[in-house]
């Protein structure tokens, strides 16, 4: 049976404040999942120097809790893009007949996410997992797709918890209801530092998931129909104020301490899990493997057609070699 992914209430998503834009700029409207990652920032710092303004875009962003409410968010017509959803809930909303597309890579390989247990766990390594209770984001997102991925490589039993936000799996972790916990940078890099968790793995620590596009950039029919120029001109830009961030470290890295409040010294480990290259936009890198994964965790009944899957991929920008 696939996956069933519902739409979200207004009242589910976090709206960013940005500058004002200047009258008669192009308005396109940004769901970002779990704004305060260092990827997931980007769109929110480019806006916030203003740079989409000067290019004639007036983005608005805004935060979903994971890859399924991202989807749904653009699915349910409020927001145009759709940044960084996993590809399992866009493949198997797009497999239900959601009007999307999908328009760029946005993450390769799963070097951020990672998974701990409290300080005193008896659990030590992966060896020690099987049987145990892991949590993971929203259905779709990228965190489940490391754990179906580590279950099908290792071929071990476990036991799969929604844990939703970062906040709620670590009080989860650190009172018993689950074995292991999940997160991102810069969440939960601190407890580690005061040794209250300890990292058991990361995402690229699973072997099959180092190298494919993990997560995507959609768009919804309409916006891409109608707005095609505006969407590409918006990849572009975005592109390179990323190349801005990496350049200016300790600018970006100041915007990045101050979203997710925290000492800037831990924003800079932060920002360590993320190299400029597996931000990179354009093809869908192991794009079979990725199909194949989505079928065996049941997000999609069979692999789409190549003419289905030509209507889907619809790759607008591509990030320059250097």
């Amino acid at each position: 049976m696939t996956r069933k992914f519902h739409l979200l209430t207004a009242a589910a998503m976090i709206a960013i404040a940005q500058p004002a834009a200047a009258q008669g700029n192009e308005k396109v409207k940004v769901a970002t999942t779990f704004l305060g990652l260092w990827d997931t920032s980007q769109p929110s710092l480019c806006a916030e120097r203003g740079e989409f303004a000067k290019a004639g875009l007036d983005v608005e962003v805004t935060s979903t809790r994971g890859g399924s409410e991202n989807v749904q968010a653009v699915v349910a017509g409020g927001m145009d893009i759709g940044y960084s959803p996993g590809i399992n809930s866009v493949l198997a909303a797009a497999g239900q007949g959601a009007p999307i597309k999908i328009i760029s890579s946005e993450f390769r390989g799963q070097n951020d996410s990672f998974f701990y247990v409290k300080a005193d766990s008896p659990i030590k390594s992966m060896d020690d997992l099987a049987g145990k209770s892991i949590a993971y984001s929203r259905p779709g997102g990228a965190s489940e797709a490391i754990l179906l991925a580590l279950k099908a490589d290792r071929n071990i039993d476990l036991n799969l918890v929604t844990g939703g936000g970062m906040d709620a799996t670590y009080t989860m972790a650190m009172t018993g209801q689950i074995d292991v916990g999940y997160a991102v940078p810069p969440t939960m890099l601190k407890e580690a530092e005061e040794g209250k968790i300890r990292v058991i793995f990361s995402g690229d620590d699973v072997e099959s998931q180092r190298g494919m596009t993990q997560r995507l950039i959609i768009a919804s029919d309409d916006f891409l129909s109608n707005r095609r120029e505006v969407a590409t001109k918006f990849l572009e830009v975005l592109d390179q104020c990323i190349d801005w961030a990496y350049a200016n470290p300790e600018e970006s890295l100041a915007y990045y301490a101050k979203l997710n409040k925290v000492d800037p010294a831990i924003a800079k480990k932060g920002m360590e899990f993320y190299k400029r290259e597996t931000l990179a936009f354009g093809p869908i890198q192991e794009q079979e493997k990725g199909i194949a994964q989505a079928v065996a965790g049941g997000f999609i009944k069979e692999k789409p057609s190549e003419e289905a899957l030509k209507d889907l991929v619809q790759i607008l920008y591509t990030t320059p070699a250097k």
